[in-house]
C-alpha cells in the first residue's frame, strides 16, 4: 500500500502556501522541501515555513477531488436534507476528523463524498464564525 505523505505550510517571507515533504531541526523553523521533476536530475527547493501553519495531508479528497489537509475548512452537505455546516479538519487520537457537537469527533472519511474544501483557518477564519 502506497501512502501519500505530504505537508503544507506558509512560506516565512512571502506567506504563500508550499506543499511537499516536511523536515524539522531542533531550534529552527520547519522546512518544506519541494521536489520538481527535471531532467536529468530532479530539482529540490527548500522553503522555511511558519510553524503554526504546518498541516498534514489527510490522504482524503473532497467530493470535487481536492486534497483535504489538517486545519482546512470543509462545508458538509447533509445527505438527508438541505442542511449544510462548516467545520475545521483536525487530527485527533490518530485520525483526521471534525468536532461534532452532538457526539464528539466524526472521522473525515465518513463525510468525504459529501464535503468540499472552502478554505482554511489561517486564510479564512471568518468562515467558522457561527459554526462553532
Amino acid at each position: 500500500m502506497k501512502r501519500e505523505i505530504k505537508f503544507r505550510g506558509k512560506e516565512f517571507e512571502t506567506r504563500q502556501w508550499i506543499e511537499g515533504s516536511l523536515t524539522t531541526y531542533p531550534k529552527h523553523y520547519p522546512n518544506i522541501i519541494l521536489v520538481e521533476d527535471a531532467e536529468p536530475i530532479p530539482r529540490e527547493t527548500t522553503y522555511v515555513v511558519l510553524p503554526e501553519t504546518v498541516c498534514q495531508f489527510s490522504e482524503i479528497t473532497d467530493k470535487n477531488g481536492n486534497s483535504i489537509f489538517e486545519h482546512d475548512l470543509i462545508l458538509i452537505h447533509d445527505s438527508e436534507s438541505s442542511y449544510q455546516f462548516t467545520v475545521e479538519v483536525l487530527f485527533h487520537k490518530g485520525m483526521f476528523c471534525y468536532k461534532n457537537k452532538a457526539c464528539g469527533f466524526t472521522p473525515l472519511w465518513y463525510v468525504s463524498d459529501r464535503c468540499e474544501v472552502i478554505g482554511n483557518v489561517f486564510d479564512n477564519p471568518e468562515l467558522l464564525k457561527g459554526s462553532k
